[in-house]
C-alpha cells in the first residue's frame, strides 16, 4: 500500500521578518540592481530527489524537486539564481545543468490541478516561478501565495492560470538564445511549439549528462589494415 506524502505549503507570506517586497507583483521595470540571490547553506540538497511517484487513487503525483529543462535547449536549465530585487525579474535564467547548483532545483507543490514551482534555493523566503502583470516579457519570482504562481501542466506546456483568468492565453516559453524564460502570449489559433516545451528531470538523469568535453572521441576515417608478405 502506497503512502502519500502531502507537499508542504508554501511559506506563508505574513510570517515573521519576511519582507513584504517578496509580495509585490512582477512589473516590466528596466533592468538594474541585479542580485545573485542568497547562497544556499546547502547546495549539496540539489543532489536530492523526493519520489515524484506516489499515487492517490490511482493517479501519478508530480510534488517533489525537480530541475526544469526546455526541451529546445539540450542541456540547459532552468536556474533562479539572478533575479532583480526590485522587480523580482528574472534574468539569464537558462543555464547549462549542474546536478550540484540548488539554484537549478524546483519544488513541486499540487493544488488540485495547479501547479507551482517553488525555488529550492529561496525556500526560506517562498519564492515560486511567476508570470507578470501584464502576462508578457520576462518570468520572475514571487510570493507561492500570489495567484501569479499557478500553473496548469498539460504534459508538457505549463500555461499561466493567472494570466487565462484575466482573458490572455499564455504560456511559459523560452527565447531563441537559450537564455530568458518569457511568457508567450499568442493567437488561439497559434501551435505549440519546442519553444514552449518543458521537461521535470531528477537529478540522477542531470547526473549522467555527457558533455561534449567528456564524450568518447570517435574517428570516422576508414581503418586500412598493414600489408603483410606473401608467403
Amino acid at each position: 500500500k502506497s503512502s502519500v506524502t502531502a507537499p508542504t505549503a508554501p511559506v506563508d507570506s505574513a510570517k515573521a521578518g519576511k519582507s513584504a517586497s517578496a509580495s509585490v507583483s512582477l512589473s516590466l521595470s528596466p533592468k538594474s540592481g541585479k542580485s545573485s540571490g542568497p547562497t544556499p547553506t546547502d547546495a549539496a540538497k540539489a543532489g536530492k530527489s523526493s519520489s515524484p511517484n506516489a499515487s492517490k487513487s490511482g493517479k501519478s503525483s508530480k510534488a517533489g524537486e525537480y530541475f526544469m529543462a526546455p526541451f529546445s535547449c539540450p542541456q540547459k536549465c532552468i536556474s533562479g539564481q539572478h533575479y532583480e530585487l526590485s522587480s523580482h525579474i528574472l534574468d539569464d535564467a537558462v543555464n547549462v545543468c549542474d546536478a550540484s547548483n540548488a539554484y537549478q532545483m524546483w519544488k513541486v507543490h499540487e493544488y488540485g490541478t495547479f501547479l507551482k514551482f517553488e525555488s529550492v534555493a529561496h525556500n526560506d523566503e517562498g519564492m515560486c516561478l511567476a508570470v507578470g502583470e501584464e502576462c508578457s516579457g520576462l518570468l520572475g519570482l514571487a510570493d507561492c501565495n500570489d495567484p501569479e504562481t499557478k500553473w496548469f501542466e498539460t504534459g508538457g506546456q505549463l500555461l499561466s492560470a493567472s494570466c487565462w483568468n484575466q482573458g490572455t492565453s499564455a504560456a511559459l516559453s523560452v527565447d531563441a538564445d537559450c537564455k530568458d524564460l518569457t511568457v508567450d502570449a499568442g493567437s488561439s489559433d497559434d501551435p505549440i511549439t519546442r519553444l514552449q516545451t518543458f521537461m521535470l528531470l531528477e537529478s540522477d538523469f542531470i547526473q549522467s549528462i555527457i558533455v561534449p568535453s567528456q564524450a568518447p572521441s570517435v574517428s570516422l576515417a576508414p581503418t586500412t589494415s598493414a600489408p603483410t608478405d606473401a608467403p
